[in-house]
């Protein structure tokens, strides 16, 4: 492993039983001397993992390097041995909030915040070829910008949302990479209220959809969506129920164009989705824990996976199958956060080699960082081959009878284990939420 790559990685097995992942054991492997900051995979309305299409997975954190938060892109073929990319082209000052995106030539897509001054702005670089190019600053706030969301559409266009002080309130802004270049930096919301946490997610007509957290006129944080057809706003509404605070909202698309959104509020996990009208609000984890950062996803059947952590320390996974499913624990010990699941839309993960549920998160085990990995398998309905296990054992058996002949396949399988590292405090990072001024 690259001397700046992540200090150490673990890695959990996962078995696929009755559409939920159990967890089984847990190994260590050491890799590099930068551990993981406190906040390596925060936070939930930024993408943390996307997988090539030969089936190389890569995880954008934040690493303690010397001290100072770093962004790095960390990769995998086979969940257990990781590796880290040459850094990418920050300023060498505080760099974090990392979200990534690839496209179908496994170009990677990176955005992150980076100090400039004596504030932050939003960054992109696309790592091609072996190297990182094409770094451009994203963001042009006269204050604060940050928490980048990225998704890449069919045609390979990079949509890019972030906040950002307009000089009085924060607002949602946005810019999207054509064959031409950049379209113009433009806020998206007009707000006298601060508008903050944008996620992005992508449909299969080639509409945005981007939810985030606003502070609405009673004093509470909401949850709000919008949908950009083109460049024309379609619809902006609240989504969320007012009386709590709701926070942390993440978002898909699925291939009938249904909108999920899921965020937290009071403790609780909570969820709606829109076809052709918004559904009632729902909630996802179960009344004996307090949950919080919910990362949503979908598998090749269109079913909605929701990861998130609780206040027992673990992460729990979640199906949708038109109901909830109980909570399943993907963590093995310590305290765990900020669960990321790899990026999944309309058509991505498809079945085969992209067919599972990749999460990533981040334990604190003793005051020792460690970056836990794990992969909830695909469903039923998907053909049984794993991304990081390409070999696969056929065997047809022809059984004779007047109807005919049967062929039985078996596929067998070698089912991986994920990494684990150490580090130290990230130190005084702004919490989730609401960025300070």
């Amino acid at each position: 492993m690259r001397a700046d790559g992540a200090r150490a990685v673990g890695l959990i097995a996962v078995l696929l039983a009755a559409g939920l992942a159990q967890a089984l054991t847990s190994d260590r492997v050491a890799a590099g001397p930068e551990p993981p900051t406190l906040l390596a995979t925060a936070y939930n309305t930024q993408r943390k993992l996307v997988l090539a299409p030969d089936g190389t997975l890569y995880a954008a954190i934040t690493v303690n390097a010397s001290g100072a938060p770093s962004a790095r892109v960390l990769t995998t073929r086979d969940g257990v041995s990781w590796s880290a990319l040459p850094p990418p082209p920050t300023s060498g000052n505080a760099s974090d909030r990392t979200t990534l995106g690839i496209d179908s030539a496994g170009r990677l897509h990176l955005a992150w915040t980076d100090v400039l001054g004596s504030n932050r702005q939003v960054y992109y670089a696309r790592y091609e070829g072996g190297a990182w190019v094409g770094r451009i600053q994203l963001s042009h706030s006269p204050g604060y910008a940050g928490f980048p969301s990225v998704a890449v559409d069919r045609e390979d266009r990079v949509h890019v949302a972030w906040y950002a002080t307009d000089g009085t309130n924060y607002q949602v802004y946005y810019r999207r990479l054509e064959a031409s270049g950049w379209t113009t930096e433009r806020a998206l919301t007009f707000t006298l209220m601060d508008a903050t946490n944008p996620a992005i997610a992508l449909g299969p007509d080639g509409f945005v959809h981007i939810a985030w957290a606003r502070l609405s006129s009673r004093g509470f944080t909401e949850i709000a969506y919008l949908r950009l057809e083109g460049d024309t706003i379609a619809e902006t509404r609240g989504v969320s129920l007012l009386g709590a605070d709701s926070l942390s909202p993440s978002i898909v698309v699925d291939s009938s164009r249904r909108v999920h959104i899921a965020w937290d509020s009071a403790g609780r996990i909570q969820y709606i989705q829109r076809a052709t009208n918004w559904s009632s609000i729902g909630t996802v984890s179960p009344p004996s824990l307090s949950a919080l950062n919910p990362s949503l996803a979908l598998d090749a059947l269109s079913r909605l996976y929701a990861v998130w952590e609780a206040s027992d320390g673990a992460i729990y996974s979640q199906v949708w199958n038109g109901s909830w499913s109980g909570a399943t624990a993907l963590s093995s010990g310590g305290t765990n956060h900020h669960p990321s699941v790899r990026w999944s839309q309309f058509d991505n993960p498809l079945c085969g080699p992209a067919g599972g549920i990749d999460v990533v998160w981040t334990e604190d085990l003793n005051g020792t960082r460690r970056l836990e990995y794990t992969r909830i398998e695909a469903p039923s309905g998907c053909p049984q081959h794993s991304a990081f296990t390409p070999g696969v054992l056929l065997a047809a058996i022809p059984a004779l009878a007047v109807a005919g002949a049967i062929v039985v396949y078996v596929i067998h399988r070698r089912r991986n284990r994920p990494p684990k590292g150490g580090g130290d405090p990230e130190g005084t990072m702004p919490g989730e939420g609401v960025e300070p001024r």
